[in-house]
Formats: C-alpha cells, sequence, structure tokens
C-alpha cells in the first residue's frame, strides 16, 4: 500500500516538475526572445517614385492635405537593436520591468524594420518620428530609446535629393521634452546634415497654411524633393515656450498642431486600439461617417487613417496570438487593404498608417502602393478637369 503510494506521490512530483519546467522554458522564450518572425520585406526600391512619375502632377497642383500617402507608424523604431535606455514616457518602473522581459518588450515597441532610406524608397511619404530628449540627445523612441535623431533625417534628405518631385511629411511626435526648449528643437532639426546640405534645403516656402500648401509650393513645380515639418504642440507645452519660439527664424516653415503662425488644426488621426480587423474596420469606418457629416472640419488638415493593430484587451484572441508587432502585421496590413470598403476610406482619409510598411506578405507594399498612386492620378485629373 505504502509502495503504491509512494509510487503515485512521485508520478505527481515528476508531472508537476514537467510542468513547472516547460511553463518556465515557455515564459523565459516568452519574455526573453527578440525574434520578430518578419517574413519577406520589401527592397527593392520599386516606389522611389510615386508622385513625380503621375502626369500632370504639377499642372495639377493639388493641395498636400489632399494627396494619399504610405505612412509610416513610429518610423524610428527600426532601429530598437541599439536600445539604449527607457524613455522617460513610460514611466516609473519600466526599466525593472523590462529588465524582467527584454525580449517583450522590444516585440511590442518595434513597429518598423527597414531604415528610413529604405522606408521612403518603398512609397512611405509620411513618416511619424516619435521622440524624446535623453542624455543630451534627441532620439528616437517607442518606451525604449533607440538612435539618435541625427541618424534618421539626414536619410530623409538623401532620398529627397536624389528624388525630385516627391514630398515626404514629417510628424515629430515628441513624448518627453527633458524641458528642452521648443526654439532649441527646431534649431537642433534644422542643424542635421547630409552632404552639406540640411531640410531647410528642402523647404522653399514660408509662413503658408497647411490647408493652402500645393504640391508645387514644396517641390518648386516638380524640379526638387520638399519636405513638410509637423510637431505635435504636446512639446510646446510642456516646454512652456511655444511663444518664444515664434521669433525663431526657422519657425515660419514648420508646423505646430493646435498653434504655431496660423492657429489652425493640422491633422486628424485616431488611434482605435483594436486588433481584430473587422473591429479595427468597424471603428474606421465610423470615424469616417463622423468626419463625412462635418468635413469642412477636416478639409484643411492631413487626415490620416490609422490601420496598425494594437494589443489589448478587448481583443484577447488576436492579442494572445501576436506575438510582435511586426509578426501581426505580415497578415494584418494586407486584410485591412482588401477590404471591400478601404476605398471608401482613403477617400475620407488618404495616408494610410501602419506597422510594418515594408512587408512583401500578401504583396502588401506592391498593393498599397499602386492604390495610392492610383488615388493621386485619379485626383490630379479630377483637378484638371474641373479647371476645364
Amino acid at each position: 500500500m505504502r509502495g503504491r503510494l509512494k509510487r503515485r506521490t512521485i508520478i505527481v512530483l515528476c508531472v508537476l516538475g514537467a510542468v513547472i519546467l516547460a511553463l518556465t522554458v515557455a515564459l523565459s522564450v516568452v519574455c526573453h526572445s527578440r525574434a520578430l518572425y518578419e517574413g519577406e520585406v520589401a527592397d527593392d526600391g520599386a516606389y522611389a517614385s510615386v508622385m513625380a512619375d503621375i502626369e500632370d502632377m504639377s499642372k495639377a497642383n493639388p493641395r498636400v492635405v489632399d494627396l494619399a500617402m504610405l505612412g509610416s507608424h513610429n518610423a524610428n523604431t527600426y532601429n530598437l537593436d541599439k536600445f539604449v535606455g527607457i524613455s522617460g514616457e513610460a514611466g516609473k518602473g519600466m526599466g525593472a520591468l523590462n529588465t524582467l522581459a527584454p525580449g517583450l518588450f522590444y516585440r511590442y515597441s518595434k513597429n518598423q524594420v527597414s531604415d528610413v532610406y529604405s522606408q521612403l524608397r518603398q512609397g512611405v511619404r509620411f513618416l511619424c518620428f516619435r521622440c524624446s530628449y535623453y542624455e543630451g540627445e534627441w532620439c528616437g523612441s517607442h518606451t525604449l530609446i533607440d538612435a539618435p535623431m541625427r541618424v534618421y533625417v539626414p536619410d530623409v534628405i538623401r532620398f529627397l535629393r536624389e528624388n525630385p518631385g516627391e514630398i515626404v511629411v514629417l510628424f515629430f511626435s515628441v513624448y518627453d521634452c527633458a524641458g528642452v526648449g521648443f526654439s532649441e528643437t527646431i534649431d537642433r532639426l534644422f542643424s542635421y546634415e547630409y552632404d552639406g546640405q540640411t531640410l531647410q534645403d528642402y523647404i522653399p516656402y514660408e509662413n503658408i497654411p497647411l490647408g493652402e500648401l500645393r504640391y508645387n509650393d514644396v517641390t518648386k513645380e516638380g524640379t526638387k524633393g520638399g519636405a513638410a515639418v509637423l510637431f505635435s504642440l504636446y512639446h510646446a507645452k510642456r516646454s512652456g515656450d511655444l511663444e518664444a519660439a515664434k521669433s525663431n527664424a526657422q519657425f515660419g516653415k514648420i508646423f505646430v498642431e493646435g498653434g504655431g503662425v496660423f492657429n489652425e488644426r493640422r491633422f486628424s488621426s485616431e488611434w482605435y486600439n483594436r486588433a481584430a480587423p473587422s473591429a479595427l474596420a468597424e471603428a474606421i469606418s465610423a470615424q469616417c461617417e463622423l468626419m463625412r457629416e462635418d468635413f469642412e472640419k477636416y478639409a484643411d488638415c492631413l487626415r490620416i487613417m490609422q490601420i496598425q493593430a494594437s494589443p489589448t484587451t478587448k481583443d484577447l484572441w488576436e492579442t494572445a496570438g501576436m506575438w510582435s508587432l511586426v509578426r501581426y502585421a505580415k497578415k494584418h496590413n494586407a486584410e485591412m487593404i482588401e477590404n471591400p470598403s478601404f476605398d471608401g476610406w482613403m477617400e475620407v482619409m488618404p495616408i494610410v498608417l501602419c506597422d510594418f510598411v515594408t512587408t512583401a506578405s500578401g504583396n502588401f507594399n506592391q498593393n498599397i502602393n499602386e492604390k495610392i498612386i492610383a488615388y493621386n492620378r485619379n485626383f490630379a485629373r479630377e483637378l484638371l478637369a474641373a479647371a476645364g
């Protein structure tokens, strides 16, 4: 009797030990693995020109806010491999949590896998840079701090130099300014160089309201690459010196959300916090209807459609199977643009913002660029037809 009990006890303990070991290994993998499982990446530079090649683009001269663009969500995060610290935006305790689960933080903070220059050559024209001031430099961030902004901006300058007639919109979403003044931030932005040139060399206009800014203003009638720079007012409020920044010689070359030279709305961009494609599609459709009802309110700002998925308790099944933002985007991106309502969404929100913009899975990068080119071509034709 005692022998049987002893054997049963041993069996139970062995099974329990095996379960604990398996859970420990699984937890260790989940917390520490940095594998993204990104799959095939588009890197052939096939979409270095998506505006300049459109017939009569300069003649049509559309407003910048009406152009369709592929947008890169947190474009800087491809560089999270160069992690140097935790952003002040993350709050206390995040450093300790990152030490316990560095792989988990990495996989859910990394939105892109290709460098900025490669993203631009694959059709991206709206770059969302999430940034924070860290140890004396403006750096890219998304909870984790990555490389300094002086790494990213030269890529944009290089691209614009090589591709006349193309426009790139840079949106600096500043989460932690660490008390740095807004005017100083502007100066720092315009100090980054590529081969002796700065962004100033690609902003030929000044003091034009965003809603009036046109293709020819930015590209000098299609003869040069051009940029538009947008800051979140959040930074100006935190630093408390928006008024002082207005005296900066370069202030007329940038746009500030909710302020600046012209007190106008600069962009409309809703974050839906959903992972399930069906739920996200429903939310985007609802936002479109809301904007259509009062379109005049949004007509003069950049209208951004966020199609990226977010881990959330609202969509537990999808979140549980996500593993990484990049892995999930492989299938998710293609599924979103194949939605029957997508073309209608683009009519209201022509800037398509997403994770893993260079994924070749489901031919996403090719298909979204072809949609964007077709949209802008048709829009240019409509403008010319209306002008007679």
